[in-house]
């Protein structure tokens, strides 16, 4: 039976979002093989998140059927504050289904999505705040250049018809170091990569701000969006673990939408795959020398430069004065719960 009232319904606050939540997908059966690095991906992939957003943030992640290993780091992740709200699946769902249960349950104004294998880089917010500024109805907007493979990929119907004389598009090639480094990700063989060479990418220009956006791209690994918006793509189709016409079935539904799907015209991103390559070694080491454990133990950190939580432990440590402690917290419960 139920003694006493639940000290909660004492108008306690709940937690209040912040504006912006950032949601990671991670899925990792076993640690040998293919995914043998896959864990120590993951932990830089969250490191350069807390390194590189400039604003607080939620940070949710969602475990796809991950090994026991796996699911025991994530949870001490959770436990120190490195990850806000943990989501365990004891089965793969499929990507999407996933996609499903993140997009469905988070609340913040603004929700960016990225996959557990990527890099974030300094500025990425930045970048996408100031598209969202210059162009309007943005759905999603991502922090990478991505190179279309379907035709739907462009998108961006209803934009491409409009007069207004500000926003000017152009075709242009990407540069060289940033095909170079999109290959290398995602380990493209060289014969495929001269098709990207070539490829001409769609660029609108708001000649009023100077800001400058990629037009399309599928958003599979990683996006931001405002939560109505994306509240719309729900639910995406779901199935299989991994299917790149279901991934890209949200882009098709933007455009359906008139929402505008826009990219950074460089990457703020690096997609890293399943191992550390040579090319981003540095990048990597000084992210893990910056973000030191008082930086990413966010709940804990402030304790150990707080004078008054420094004060209540020095008492607790002595017997006499933990007793009385003890005995006061006891006698609050009794006069909240009643």
């Amino acid at each position: 039976m139920r003694k006493g009232q639940n000290p909660a319904k004492a108008g306690v606050k709940a937690y209040i979002p912040k504006k912006l939540g950032i949601a990671s997908l991670v899925s990792i059966p076993v640690l040998q093989g293919y995914f043998e690095h896959s864990l120590e991906i993951f932990k830089i992939h969250l490191a350069s998140i807390h390194q590189y957003t400039a604003e607080p943030f939620d940070l949710v992640v969602f475990d796809n059927g991950s090994c026991a290993e796996v699911k025991n780091e994530l949870v001490k992740m959770n436990g120190n504050g490195l990850i806000n709200t943990l989501i365990l699946s004891e089965h793969n769902l499929g990507k999407t289904a996933a996609l499903n249960h993140l997009l469905g349950s988070m609340s913040n104004e603004w929700i960016c999505f990225a996959d557990s294998d990527m890099l974030f880089r300094s500025g990425w917010l930045e970048a996408c705040w100031k598209i969202n500024e210059s162009f309007p109805g943005c759905g999603m907007i991502g922090a990478q250049v991505v190179f279309p493979d379907w035709v739907e990929d462009k998108g961006n119907t209803v934009f491409r018809k409009n007069h207004d004389g500000k926003f000017q598009i152009t075709q242009e090639k990407v540069l060289p170091w940033i095909v170079r480094e999109y290959i290398t990700g995602r380990g493209i063989n060289e014969k495929r990569a001269r098709f990207y060479t070539d490829m001409l990418l769609d660029k609108v220009t708001n000649s009023d701000t100077g800001v400058e956006a990629f037009m399309g791209g599928n958003s599979h690994q990683q996006f931001l969006g405002p939560r109505d918006k994306l509240l719309q793509l729900l639910p995406l189709p779901s199935g299989l673990q991994l299917s790149r016409e279901q991934d890209t079935y949200q882009d098709r539904r933007l455009d359906e939408l008139g929402c505008l799907h826009l990219t950074t015209t460089v990457p703020y991103l690096y997609h890293m795959g399943n191992t550390v390559d040579p090319e981003i070694v540095l990048e990597v080491n000084k992210i893990q020398r910056n973000v030191s454990a008082e930086m990413l133990v966010k709940s804990k950190a402030w304790r150990k430069n707080n004078l008054g939580w420094k004060f209540l432990v020095r008492l607790y440590r002595y017997q006499p004065t933990r007793r009385m402690l003890l005995r006061l917290y006891n006698n609050l419960y009794e006069i909240i719960s009643n």
